[in-house]
């Protein structure tokens, strides 16, 4: 009697942990899932090289090198508020459009093309209120900023072939 009872409670045992193991697996794959759907939605696919080069992430370095490094009075500071406040609403109005677009590669040359137009449009509203100087070290700024970033692209790059190409050779 004792032999059986301690067979029984064994496999009542096994079954238990076994549906304890079903249990959390299952729920572990549908938090993956459910990830990779949020991921999908919000579009954060290839997202660092995306946000290094991402227009509003630009136009908000820009802003702080107006505010830090040109260092403009808070006066100026309040008029080119608002014009970087559209700049940024208008931009990422355009990305979000071009993310929901079928046809890829016609939305990225929509965008550029978005894009180069929305920046003209604020240098001209930042030339209406900056000075001659001030825009000159902004620009300078940018162009610093736009370089390092670019080197750091690269070098993301460069380590990601020597990284595949390391794996081939294995």
């Amino acid at each position: 009697m004792k032999r059986k009872w301690f067979v029984f409670s064994t496999i009542v045992a096994i079954a238990m942990v076994g549906m304890f193991v079903f249990e959390n697996t299952a729920s572990a794959h549908r938090q993956v899932q459910s990830k990779r759907q949020h991921r999908n939605d919000n579009a954060h696919v290839n997202r660092g090289r995306t946000a290094i080069v991402n227009p509003v992430s630009a136009l908000n370095h820009s802003w702080i090198d107006l505010t830090f490094g040109v260092k403009v009075d808070a006066e100026t500071l309040a008029k080119v508020g608002p014009i970087y406040q559209k700049t940024r609403e208008t931009l990422q109005t355009q990305i979000k459009e071009a993310r929901k677009s079928e046809e890829k590669r016609a939305a990225v040359k929509k965008i550029r093309e978005g894009i180069k137009e929305t920046n003209a449009k604020f240098n001209a509203s930042l030339k209406e209120v900056l000075t001659e100087e001030q825009i000159a070290k902004l620009t300078e700024l940018t162009k610093k900023r736009r370089t390092e970033v670019r080197k750091r692209v690269n070098q993301l790059r460069r380590s990601q072939r020597e990284d595949r190409s390391h794996r081939r050779h294995r």
